[in-house]
């Protein structure tokens, strides 16, 4: 069994309760709610550019996973391939690699960076490195994918920032 593997069942014997399970899913559902947040920040002047810079960073990092790095990869999920791992939680679509949880959450606080926003920096990857570990402790995705979650998540929101700045600019 690859090292993947052996994170992935130790986090089953030792850190899964039925105390942390009920947070544990909640937090890994409350991704909507966070880009809510960012909606209601369009209404607002002072916020209106960072959250349209987030919000499309958010949309093109979820996008370009889906549709070109998952099934280019295709890798089957932990709970498939992992003897003795159980899943918690509803049965996840798609493949494996990356986390698409993982590559939304990154592309807000890397979007946070590349804008500047200090006050938003740090609770934004606080957020993100929370959200990634659940999908851990879900028994869904390999660490690796999580890895490969915060680097899509990390060049996807480069290029969106960029992209975005430049027309901006016009």
């Amino acid at each position: 069994m690859n090292v993947d593997g052996q994170i992935l069942l130790w986090i089953q014997n030792n850190v899964r309760s039925e105390t942390l399970t009920p947070i544990v899913l909640w937090l890994t559902n409350s991704i909507p709610y966070a880009a809510g947040l960012f909606v209601v920040l369009l209404f607002f002047r002072k916020t209106r550019k960072f959250a349209i810079f987030a919000l499309s960073g958010l949309a093109v990092c979820l996008v370009c996973n889906a549709y070109v790095v998952k099934p280019l990869f295709a890798r089957p999920r932990p709970f498939a391939s992992v003897a003795g791992l159980q899943r918690i939680g509803p049965m996840p679509g798609g493949s494996s690699f990356p986390s698409s949880h993982t590559t939304a959450v990154f592309a807000l606080a890397w979007m946070s960076v590349w804008c500047r926003k200090r006050y938003w920096i740090a609770p934004l990857f606080v957020y993100a490195c929370l959200v990634a570990a659940t999908r851990l402790y879900l028994g869904v995705h390999y660490p690796t994918d999580i890895l490969g979650g915060i680097v899509v998540a990390c060049v996807l929101s480069y290029l969106t920032y960029k992209c975005l700045s430049w027309i901006s600019k016009k």
